[in-house]
């Protein structure tokens, strides 16, 4: 009878322990799951962007004869892949702009973005009635940006005429980006300020 209830304690005991173990790695699972989710989640972005005329540059470079590319989305509307937002960030820095003889504001506008892998990553068009372009942002190992943005005022040189077409100040450039840094694009005769804060 002793054999008996030993055997029978044996048997509860490994009935509890294997509950215990199918316990543990239903939680486990769930929890790479989770993390998984979490993962693959999109991190959205508050982008900003100031662009500003540079009035007293003197330069000779020429203004290319440019056709801005295309975007797909405004920052005005709203879907899955923008949002408009308020500015905030760079309020302070497009006041000084104003403030200065030496600029002159032209664009100052915040939406919310995810950014996607450089092939799936989708253009934000930049247009008012002086600045024409597009922003696009994508993710690597790290955060890109792609300004395409031109001042639509025709620059009155004397060969502008022999190229055919009329020349516009153009400022395009690739670089990385860090978020919650301002950083500064530049060009003789534009310029842009650009930031990026997760949400």
């Amino acid at each position: 009878m002793w054999a008996d209830s030993t055997i029978g304690d044996m048997q509860n005991h490994l009935h509890n322990e294997n509950s215990s173990f199918i316990l543990l790695k239903a939680l486990c699972l769930l929890g790479l799951l989770s993390f998984s989710q979490i993962s693959f989640a999109e991190q959205w972005y508050h982008v900003e962007l100031v662009v500003f005329e540079q009035l007293d540059s003197v330069s000779d470079e020429q203004a290319p004869v440019a056709c801005v590319p295309s975007a797909l989305f405004d920052p005005n509307t709203t879907n899955d892949m923008i949002q408009p937002a308020a500015n905030k960030t760079l309020t302070g820095s497009a006041s000084r702009l104003k403030k200065s003889p030496r600029y002159q504001v032209h664009y100052h506008q915040s939406w919310e973005q995810p950014i996607k892998t450089k092939a799936n990553a989708k253009s934000i068009a930049i247009n008012n009635s002086l600045i024409n372009g597009r922003v696009r942002l994508h993710k690597g190992t790290y955060l890109f940006a792609t300004v395409d943005l031109q001042l639509d005022r025709v620059t009155q040189t004397d060969d502008w005429s022999e190229v055919g077409g009329q020349r516009r100040h153009y400022l395009k450039e690739t670089r990385r980006v860090r978020r919650d840094k301002l950083h500064f694009f530049d060009h003789p005769h534009l310029g842009a300020l650009l930031s990026l804060t997760p949400i």
